[in-house]
């Protein structure tokens, strides 16, 4: 109930962002047909369709069920070593509430017949959150759920301080890349530069950590 509380009187505006979708849904079905676009591929066609339920529904669920969770971490972490507020579970809770009904707003934009922008801008977003959630990543304690989670991280508090200090420098730098070379580079090429980046800056930290096991073991 604390939770549930907490939620209503510090992230209202999560609660309205949540409802938007249901709200919406009386007033655009008869605007629908019954099989709407919910797949695009890296060039931005689109190769998968759902019925208009699914596709009306899906997402906005997923969207809720989402937020419980981030919002009821703290009750299911096993070592009680993050609270509802600690920096940045607040921020990953709106930037996936706010993700997920852009992304639902441009499914049913593309199913009523408007021409669906670039998956490009996806990827700008994500990069956009990646920068954000780079500053914060040295902020955030040891746990089970956010952060850099290696096992050899997890055991020891200045692998992890280490690991997440160099992953901040390289999610910062790699979110803020992608973000340089939005204008310059196509829709399927930006897919595969985004891919490729993202696995990169998953990969220097971790072998990081793993470096620094070996050299402190």
């Amino acid at each position: 109930m604390k939770t549930l509380t907490y939620a209503l009187k510090k992230e209202w505006y999560n609660i309205i962002l949540l409802l938007l979708s249901f709200i919406a849904i009386p007033f655009i079905w008869s605007h629908l047909p019954g099989q709407i676009p919910t797949h695009w591929n890296l060039q931005g066609e689109v190769d998968d369709y759902s019925s208009k339920t699914f596709g009306l529904l899906f997402i906005p669920l997923l969207n809720i069920g989402l937020y419980l969770l981030f919002l009821y971490l703290p009750l299911i972490d096993p070592k009680k070593r993050i609270t509802i507020d600690q920096k940045p579970i607040p921020v990953l809770r709106t930037f996936i509430v706010v993700f997920l009904l852009a992304i639902h707003t441009w499914m049913i934009a593309a199913g009523m017949g408007y021409e669906a922008a670039s998956t490009k801008w996806i990827y700008l977003g994500i990069a956009a959150f990646l920068v954000v959630m780079g500053n914060y990543l040295r902020t955030i304690q040891p746990n089970y759920f956010i952060g850099i989670r290696v096992p050899w991280a997890l055991e020891n508090k200045d692998n992890w301080r280490e690991t997440h200090r160099i992953g901040s420098y390289i999610w910062v730098a790699g979110g803020l890349l992608l973000i340089i070379l939005f204008p310059f580079v196509g829709a399927q090429a930006y897919g595969t530069v985004f891919i490729t980046t993202v696995i990169v800056m998953a990969f220097i930290p971790t072998g990081y950590s793993f470096y620094y096991y070996k050299q402190n073991a």
